[in-house]
């Protein structure tokens, strides 16, 4: 059986996404939200590599965690933050 492959982990890239705005409403982004509820990429007891991020404000971030019918929406938002940081020469 092949070892399990390590998350890529990025103190540097989670504190750029937290200065972005929040992906829901605009205003400030408080964290640096991993992707739930999608396959092995997040869920009970796991955390997506921190590349699979998107920046959210603490009240839709607590919103995103309790709602999972937002959860489809994470793709677009990861997809455009993902964008925004090879735009911008950030290391992903």
């Amino acid at each position: 059986m092949a070892a399990k492959q390590k998350a890529f982990r990025s103190p540097k890239y989670l504190k750029w996404v937290k200065s972005l705005p929040c992906c829901m409403c605009g205003g400030n982004a408080d964290d640096a939200h991993h992707i739930v509820g999608i396959g092995h990429l997040g869920g009970m007891g796991t955390k997506a590599p921190d590349s699979y991020t998107m920046p959210l404000c603490r009240q839709h971030h607590q919103e995103i965690h309790q709602q999972s019918e937002l959860w489809t929406d994470q793709w677009e938002w990861v997809a455009r933050t993902q964008a925004r940081a090879i735009s911008e020469g950030v290391e992903v």
